[in-house]
């Protein structure tokens, strides 16, 4: 029994070396992986405007003064919106709220993308201005400026107007 035992183990041990690669037993392989992320990209050209002293109720056009604003895109790869919004209002005034007319210390920012065929309030909220533009293509708008109806001040004014660009 002893002598059978033995063999038994012997021959498991066997069964078990048959299992152990001969050689080396580090394996290894390479292989590459190829990504292609979405890129969301803006500039925009023409990035200010000086209106210079503007009368009480009046309006005053970017396309007036000789800037129109560019959104350049060039660079996105996926189908965006364009936002504009008021991020800054000016130290004295402040901008309408939906629907409203300029008022005492009070202006209204008007944006439009077809030359003035249709156009849209530019308020503190986000508001898109145009949708599905194709990747790397671009979008012109011009802005138009509607003075407070009175000023309670006479300081210069400055309003920063923030575009962003979303994937559709």
């Amino acid at each position: 029994m002893k002598h059978t035992k033995k063999i038994i183990s012997i021959l498991i041990g066997l069964v078990l070396l048959m299992f152990v690669p001969v050689g080396s037993s580090d394996q290894t392989d390479t292989f590459d992986i190829t990504v292609t992320g979405e890129f969301l990209w803006i500039d925009i050209t023409n990035a200010t405007w000086a209106i210079g002293t503007v009368a009480m109720s009046s309006s005053t056009w970017t396309n007036e003064t000789g800037i129109t604003f560019i959104a350049d895109m060039d660079n996105c790869t996926v189908t965006t919106d364009l936002n504009l919004q008021i991020t800054d209002d000016g130290t004295d005034w402040t901008a309408t709220t939906t629907g409203a007319v300029p008022g005492a210390d009070t202006y209204r920012l008007n944006n439009s993308i077809d030359s003035w065929a249709n156009e849209n309030e530019t308020l503190a909220n986000l508001g898109t201005i145009s949708t599905s533009i194709a990747p790397g293509n671009n979008e012109s708008f011009d802005l138009r400026f509607d003075a407070p109806t009175s000023t309670s001040v006479s300081t210069e004014q400055s309003i920063t107007v923030t575009a962003t660009v979303v994937k559709s």
